[in-house]
């Protein structure tokens, strides 16, 4: 059956349809209200033997999915573009998922934390954030402001006997140790969401409310906390701008669209009570094919579909053809079930929001274009130079990074890193605890890491890389090189990284030199290998810590600074156990030989911060 017949037995009926090159590689995942009506749109001119849209000319073959109704469709087709990531569907440039903030609002004591997944678990959940840096500072000042508990695990009140060092710097109510009441710690998490979200007004009024109600009840130190909290929240305000203050009230989210080539950039506006509380640029791939109308359909329907607050209004640079529906489904969405508007301004204030996101979002893509350009070049000369000086038939876009990590012989472990075109790709990376190696020997652990790597990379058929990279000399070197030629690997460069004698120099080692191949000591090639020896060395740690804290091992508190061996062994010497030893008072800490009151004080936080962890 030809195309073109293909097409015209499509259903009535909403669904997504999938679209194929000729090597059968998913290229465009489109919704459709009607597909009969939709998916011939995309072969107009089919019957002329000319094609228009470029999606149409590189599409082979296709299927369609029915479903029930427009907005299964809409979840169906978000799905599938994750999973395949089709060359011709506008993208998220980052392919991780974004960041909430998480408040557990189903525990006695609330607490704050930073997640990447929804559960439905009764917490309140607020995002997405599309920068985890900006969403630190944030939280930073609104913490310094409303400050509630970030501990990472379930709160119970009587369990601890001192506050941990948040408390000390104001960042902490300290619930924990009954620092503050129920009630008043269930207003201060309530104050924490309404600043969090842009709720200023309602804060303030909130605020203002307890303030006068402890001054009349004489807790004048209760009263001044609130004053004090009530001109931070105003001091706040005043740093925004307050655009269109009298004549747009309301809460609204407004996009801007700036493009260049197949990179587009979304700016968001965050909008509340007619002041801008906050901006996330959005980078996505957008292919040059796809008209602007459909990059704001397609990030509309990406972003809102994880997004856990949806304002009254959305404003838009351009006319959509799906507005209508996707109205209809963002009102759905909502807790309250208000109805949701979707508008395109052509005068008046709401325009001049959208101008304001528009030039915004030609800023920040042209940081982003420049960005990626710079990133390029590095990642070129990178190559180069390692091409040049290693002697590689090809760039080492593949390179793993292999390290090892122990404390006098307790729970080793070892790591690979995976970097590709110069940047860690973290879903690859691998741990592995040491088996074999039952004593102090950093030579048997590499051979053994890397030989259980590629033994079980080649029984899968996995790509191999383009240059290993080990964490040390050429007693190290040599181990892998064994290691590959047990597995009976096929020929792969191999270096190791090792530290000079002065400590901004390092020393890389190749099978085919004795003496260390100097490359250049500012260049591009030796940071790169320097960034996947220190990522593998990060990792390394990481995971050594986790294991030694997972098996119970006192020897967690050497990791406390001056604290060595010596100071350990008398530590547990006199208290027995780490329990017991975080119970114990000041006093009898110090009490310990060569134990200062300072470093006493340093133990005990540390405990205490890590018993929370």
């Amino acid at each position: 059956m030809s195309l073109e017949q293909e097409l015209k037995q499509l259903p009535d009926k909403s669904g997504v349809y999938i679209f194929y090159d000729k090597t059968g590689q998913v290229i465009y995942v489109g919704k459709a209200k009607s597909l009969i009506k939709r998916v011939p749109a995309h072969f107009r001119g089919i019957a002329k033997g000319r094609i228009l849209s470029p999606i149409g000319q590189a599409t082979d073959d296709f299927e369609v999915i029915v479903t029930a109704t427009e907005a299964e469709a809409l979840m169906l087709e978000n799905n599938l573009i994750k999973q395949y990531k089709p060359r011709f569907n506008v993208q998220f440039r980052d392919d991780k998922s974004f960041p909430f903030v998480r408040i557990t609002l189903a525990e006695e004591y609330p607490r704050m934390e930073k997640t990447r997944k929804i559960v439905d678990d009764g917490s309140r959940y607020i995002g997405p954030y599309a920068n985890v840096k900006a969403l630190d500072g944030l939280l930073r000042s609104v913490i310094r402001t409303v400050p509630i508990a970030t501990c990472r695990r379930v709160i119970i009140p009587g369990k601890r006997k001192r506050p941990c060092l948040k408390y000390d710097i104001g960042q902490c109510p300290a619930p924990c140790v009954g620092k503050i009441t129920k009630e008043e710690y269930a207003a201060l998490v309530d104050q924490f969401i309404l600043m969090l979200t842009g709720q200023h007004n309602e804060l303030e009024a909130q605020l203002k409310q307890l303030m006068e109600e402890s001054s009349r009840r004489r807790e004048y130190e209760r009263a001044a906390r609130f004053r004090d909290r009530l001109r931070a929240v105003q001091q706040g305000r005043q740093a925004q701008r307050a655009t269109m203050w009298n004549k747009l009230p309301g809460h609204r989210d407004v996009l801007g669209l700036a493009r260049k080539g197949g990179d587009a950039l979304v700016q968001l506006l965050v909008v509340r009570s007619g002041r801008i509380v906050g901006q996330q640029p959005f980078p996505l791939s957008a292919p040059s094919a796809q008209s602007d109308a459909a990059v704001l359909e397609a990030f509309i329907k990406q972003y809102y579909i994880r997004a856990t607050e949806i304002p009254d209004e959305i404003l838009i640079p351009e006319p959509i053809a799906d507005k209508a529906f996707l109205a209809r489904w963002l009102s759905e969405r909502r807790a309250s079930g208000k109805a949701v508007r979707i508008i395109h301004p052509v005068s008046g204030p709401r325009l001049d929001l959208v101008d304001m996101a528009n030039e915004n979002a030609r800023f920040h893509l042209h940081q982003l274009v420049e960005r990626i350009a710079l990133d390029e070049l590095r990642r070129q000369h990178s190559f180069a130079e390692l091409v040049a000086h290693l002697h590689l038939q090809k760039e080492p876009c593949h390179i793993e990074g292999f390290d090892i990590s122990t404390l006098q012989g307790t729970a080793p472990v070892g790591v690979c890193v995976v970097f590709k075109d110069g940047v860690p790709v973290k879903k690859l990376y691998r741990r592995f605890k040491i088996r074999d190696a039952t004593r102090q020997d950093d030579f048997a652990m590499i051979r053994e890491v890397v030989e259980r790597r590629y033994r079980r990379v080649l029984a899968k058929n996995e790509p191999v890389p383009d240059l290993i990279l080990v964490d040390g000399g050429r007693g190290q070197l040599n181990m892998a090189l064994a290691a590959l030629k047990a597995v009976e690997a096929p020929e792969i460069p191999v270096v190791g990284l090792a530290k000079g004698d002065k400590p901004d120099q390092d020393h890389v080692y190749a099978p085919w030199q004795q003496s260390p191949i100097t490359l250049p000591k500012d260049g591009e090639g030796l940071r790169l290998l320097q960034r996947v020896r220190d990522e593998a060395h990060r990792y390394a740690i990481n995971y050594h810590r986790l294991v030694r804290r997972r098996k119970g091992l006192e020897l967690v508190i050497t990791e406390i600074p001056d604290v060595g061996m010596r100071r350990a062994t008398l530590l547990l010497k006199r208290f027995g156990s780490l329990e017991a030893l975080g119970k114990a008072s000041l006093e009898e800490v110090a009490a310990v030989p060569t134990i200062s009151w300072t470093l006493a004080q340093r133990i005990l936080d540390y405990l205490a911060a890590d018993s929370e962890n």
